[in-house]
């Protein structure tokens, strides 16, 4: 099945069409068409791991602002939003690898 004809793949420049919710449209924004299901599994741990990044990029935005200007961030704000960032890195990590060894004793059953 073919998404694209040859007439529209001329030069650098191809027309493309999202076709999964997961891709992201022409704007960088990902998100899912309305009515649809939010409570799968998948979706879970989607936002779990938004939550994280979005929680790495507020430290280090506090991090940089404390040092560009200094007096308006207070360093204990900065300590505080970095350990809670590194700490829900460090669950993140274990429980990833947690998910990894039970799917490796799974197929180690067989």
């Amino acid at each position: 099945m073919s998404l694209i004809d040859a007439n529209s793949a001329v030069g650098n420049i191809v027309q493309m069409t999202r076709t999964n919710a997961g891709h992201m449209d022409s704007n960088g924004n990902k998100g899912l068409p309305v009515g649809e299901d939010r409570s799968g599994f998948g979706n879970l741990v989607a936002d779990a791991l938004g939550r994280v990044s979005d929680q790495q990029l507020s430290a280090d935005q506090l991090f940089q602002k404390m040092i560009t200007s200094p007096d308006e961030v207070e360093p204990h704000d900065v300590t505080i939003a970095m350990a809670q960032a590194e700490m829900s890195l460090n669950l993140t990590k274990a429980i990833v690898d947690r998910a990894v060894k039970a799917y490796n004793d799974i197929t180690a059953m067989r």
